[in-house]
């Protein structure tokens, strides 16, 4: 879908959004729970777009609800896991078929190291430092709240995500196996996608 300018494209993607009442509700009782700097991010956004120009429901396909925060003073894994609890049982309650994920960036440079993707990641600044540093474009949006209005951190711009275009990020954090497994997962799951090669 062609808008004229991003002012226009920000206005879209809030009101498509703004339909997808379950993911709503997931956002209004995520921000009540004051997580510093936190966005829900990543594929419940930029699918929930696709699907509504694919005219299917808006959570087709949408396999996780990506929730991100970043609180350097304290990096316990633990911390991660009372969210998770948290956010988990109320989407339960609601009888979402959300799957939850829950990660404070600032400390992801230590999981990607415990995980072999290196051994001196530099760590993030924020969760937008964080986001713009994703392995797509696409995938480069988080939603936020604040005084009862949705926020958005759209580093690369809403382009690609309206032309369903899947352009890499590349930064030392990232490479092509994840690229190419990431797009090939959306390919199979959304029609008519632009893949742009690593």
């Amino acid at each position: 879908m062609q808008y004229k300018n991003m002012n226009e494209q920000f206005g879209a993607l809030i009101y498509i959004l703004e339909k997808n009442k379950e993911l709503m509700e997931m956002l209004d009782y995520i921000s009540k729970l004051n997580l510093p700097n936190f966005y829900i991010a990543a594929g419940s956004v930029f699918q929930t777009i696709w699907n509504y120009y694919d005219g299917k429901d808006l959570n087709f396909g949408i396999k996780d609800i990506d929730v991100i925060y970043f609180n350097n003073n304290d990096l316990n894994v633990e911390k991660d896991l009372e969210y998770y609890n948290i956010i988990n049982e109320y989407a339960k309650s609601k009888k979402f078929n959300y799957e939850i994920d829950v990660s404070n960036e600032a400390r992801m440079h230590l999981w990607k190291m415990e995980h072999g993707q290196g051994d001196n990641i530099e760590p993030y600044k924020n969760s937008e430092d964080a986001i713009s540093k994703w392995i797509a474009t696409v995938h480069a949006i988080g939603i936020t709240k604040e005084n009862d209005q949705i926020k958005v951190y759209a580093p690369y711009g809403l382009s690609d995500i309206f032309s369903k275009t899947i352009r890499p990020i590349k930064h030392d954090g990232n490479s092509k196996e994840l690229y190419d497994k990431k797009a090939a997962s959306w390919n199979e799951r959304f029609n008519n996608l632009t893949i742009i090669e690593w």
